[in-house]
This record gives C-alpha cells, sequence and structure tokens, in this order.
C-alpha cells in the first residue's frame, strides 16, 4: 500500500470513528438530506451536525450539493466500499509480526 493510500485510509477511518458520524452515515443511508434534516435525528445543534459533516465530506464519505440556499448530504457509497477493499487487500506482508 502506498503512501498515498495508507494517507487516506487513516482520513477514513477516522471520520468514521467517531460515534456520532458513523450515526450520522446510518442517518443518512439512502437519502439526501440538509444539516436541518440530520441534526432533527440527533441532540447538537445545527453547527455540531455541520462540522461532522464537513470531517466527512473532507474525508470523501459523503458528498454535497447545494439546491438554493440548502446543501444536502448524502453517503458515497462507492468510496466507502473502495476504501474497505484497500483494507481488506493489504499484503500480510505489509502487516508487521508483532501486530497479528
Amino acid at each position: 500500500m502506498q503512501l498515498l493510500d495508507q494517507n487516506a485510509v487513516a482520513t477514513f477511518l477516522t471520520a468514521i470513528g467517531d460515534p456520532i458520524r458513523l450515526q450520522i452515515l446510518f442517518v443518512l443511508r439512502g437519502a439526501r438530506l440538509n444539516v436541518g434534516e440530520v441534526a432533527a435525528q440527533f441532540k447538537l445543534s445545527r453547527p455540531a451536525i455541520s462540522h461532522h459533516l464537513k470531517v466527512l465530506k473532507d474525508a470523501g464519505i459523503v458528498k454535497s450539493e447545494k439546491v438554493g440556499q440548502e446543501v444536502f448530504y448524502w453517503v458515497d457509497k462507492p468510496y466507502i466500499v473502495g476504501e474497505l477493499r484497500t483494507l481488506a487487500d493489504i499484503p500480510e506482508s505489509y502487516i508487521k509480526s508483532d501486530d497479528r
């Protein structure tokens, strides 16, 4: 795995490693929602949800589109599958024997 791949996977894992962001992904599953619609599912402020969505977007996990005054978010499933495949394809020789 090249360094670039490692950085992308690390960013991906960091983004989904937060319980709130993981819950946001479940809320967005199969839907395009704006910040208010996502925030309605949580006991967090809209700015807090916006921050979590930005982290997910910066990691490539969600995509967004501005429609009028609103920004809609959805899960980028092909990207997630690609990152998981990258993790699954790490050769055994790459993993230190102490880590097994």
